[in-house]
């Protein structure tokens, strides 16, 4: 039960200050599952035991209301958005596999068709990669002209001779009337929140999008991990490694996630924020980020909403938001294993203006 307050004390203090709190932000939904076992035990074995399971419940429900999404699941929500609505999609497309296989051209080739399929009005990509080079993919431009997405604002945090690019990137159906990036940190490593102004209608809307810092684990890493897992005798050493990583991720989110909140609040017009967060929705980087904005997976989603397909089958680390001035028809997430992360989609109406 103290351990699980300390996770739900996570919104409140930012890892710059103390930052071992975000690993207890990991353990939330175990923590929970063990909350609740304790609960049941206690009202079958000694029912004045489980008020104390149930206190821990109530005090914590701001975290367990961020973390599970209490609607009925279906088939497809996107059915019920309306034809006249704006579907947003927020994907880390993981540089459509350059970096996960021999020959990456089959698995972009089917992200494409994915895509494409779901005909979007607006998408924000997270690592994503782009070439000049000949016989190289030059996915900015393709991805305008087979996606009928013609408008666009990207990044290019990186770049290797001015020919190979990195970073984030937005495309549009619509008009887009101003666009920038904003550096949310410091380093030869540090990406930008980008953001572009969309013109729809009539009504201009602001879409932001970002890729927080990363754990940047390796396959190194991922060995390690296996080594603690199997208990070998090298894990003392491998957990210390991973653990300084770690560390240097959440402080460093930390200090990224204050930019972004700062910047939202600063935004002129209806805002949708879209990113892969790296962070759980008991986390600082999440409560920061989201303010007083809707979050489409509590509204239409339902259960934990696993976006990140490594590691943990609770992470859901990837998000779409949006101020009060939009109603959020419809949320989905599709499950495919192209990237490490699944694409999420989410359907908006305005309502009224901000």
């Amino acid at each position: 039960m103290l351990f699980f307050l300390v996770a739900c004390l996570a919104p409140f203090v930012s890892p710059v200050q103390w930052w071992p709190i975000s690993f207890f932000t990991l353990l939330f939904p175990i923590l929970l599952l063990i909350l609740i076992l304790f609960f049941i035990c206690w009202l079958i074995f000694d029912y004045k035991y489980c008020l104390l399971s149930l206190l821990a419940i109530v005090i914590g429900w701001k975290s367990i209301s961020a973390f599970i999404a209490f609607n009925f699941p279906s088939a497809e929500k996107q059915l019920s958005a309306p034809p006249d609505g704006l579907s947003v999609m927020s994907y880390n497309v993981a540089q459509f596999g350059l970096y996960r296989e021999k020959d990456s051209k089959y698995t972009r080739q089917a992200m494409f068709a994915l895509i494409k399929k779901q005909q979007l009005d607006v998408v924000c990509f997270q690592d994503f990669y782009t070439s000049e080079k000949k016989n190289d993919f030059n996915n900015r431009e393709d991805i305008s002209h087979e996606m009928h997405l013609p408008y666009r604002y990207f990044s290019s945090d990186f770049n290797r001779a001015g020919m190979q690019h990195w970073g984030s990137i937005i495309y549009s159906r619509y008009p887009i009337i101003k666009s920038d990036k904003i550096k949310m940190s410091t380093g030869p490593r540090s990406e930008s929140l980008i953001y572009a102004d969309i013109v729809r209608d009539g009504d201009t809307i602001r879409i932001i999008n970002m890729h927080l810092a990363s754990y940047r684990f390796d396959q190194r890493d991922y060995h390690n991990i296996q080594k603690i897992k199997n208990q070998q005798d090298s894990g003392l050493v491998a957990t210390r490694n991973i653990v300084e990583k770690m560390k240097d991720a959440y402080v460093g989110r930390a200090r990224q996630t204050r930019v972004v909140a700062d910047f939202i609040k600063t935004s002129p017009y209806r805002t949708i924020v879209c990113g892969d967060f790296n962070d759980t929705p008991a986390s600082y980087t999440y409560f920061t980020i989201r303010g007083s904005l809707q979050d489409a997976f509590l509204q239409k989603g339902s259960g934990i909403g696993r976006t990140f397909a490594g590691l943990a089958p609770t992470l859901r680390i990837d998000y779409i938001f949006c101020d009060k001035s939009f109603t959020i028809n419809s949320y989905r997430k599709i499950n495919s294993d192209l990237s490490d992360h699944y694409p999420v989609i989410a359907n908006f109406s305005l309502t009224h203006a901000k």
